[in-house]
């Protein structure tokens, strides 16, 4: 049976998720060797408006890139997370921002509440880097595509000078996700 796997970043613009999709699209397709495409959504605001990006990973040729169901909902607004949840399977996983408020809809899903921003900004010193904590978490929480794959593909990004940064901000991430993958028993 083919491997087909659906994943939607959303939240607002300034967040860097539409970079984050690129970099996760680019691990899949350059570095792992599987298909992907990645799209994105945003409002006309350069700041604060919402923003959706998606991506699609597969072993076939993927000859629709629109997502009709969602396996793993990333979502760091209140707004984002009342939007898309409906999109989410039944038995998928959504990551939301720890100040989100979550309800009954939640069923079967596996759910990891996150302080992305205060990982940037506390332990990271790095505020606009919330979306490479949030690859490092993806990548915590998720084989779909390997921790190396994205690791060299937010390399193959970073500006000259800026891999240590960019790594730093990473693992602060993936160990977010071991964290609670630990506390929770939750697997990938």
């Amino acid at each position: 049976m083919a491997f087909r796997y659906s994943i939607r970043f959303s939240g607002a613009s300034g967040q860097g998720l539409i970079l984050a999709a690129r970099i996760l699209a680019e691990a899949a397709a350059i570095y792992d060797d599987k298909n992907a495409a990645e799209s994105s959504s945003y409002g006309p605001e350069s700041r604060g408006n919402a923003v959706r990006a998606e991506i699609i990973i597969s072993d076939e040729v993927i000859d629709y890139p629109k997502l009709q169901s969602l396996d793993f909902l990333m979502a760091l607004t209140q707004e984002a997370y009342d939007k898309y949840i409906g999109d989410l399977k039944p038995d998928g996983t959504v990551v939301a921002e720890e100040h989100i408020q979550t309800g009954d809809e939640i069923g079967g899903r596996i759910l990891y509440s996150v302080p992305f921003a205060e990982i940037a900004e506390k332990e990271c010193q790095r505020p606009p880097m919330i979306n490479i904590v949030a690859l490092g978490f993806f990548a915590g929480v998720n084989e779909v595509v390997s921790e190396s794959a994205i690791r060299q593909a937010i390399l193959s990004r970073a500006p000259k000078m800026s891999d240590e940064i960019y790594m730093q901000v990473y693992e602060a991430g993936y160990r977010e996700a071991s964290r609670q993958r630990s506390r929770e028993g939750n697997n990938p």
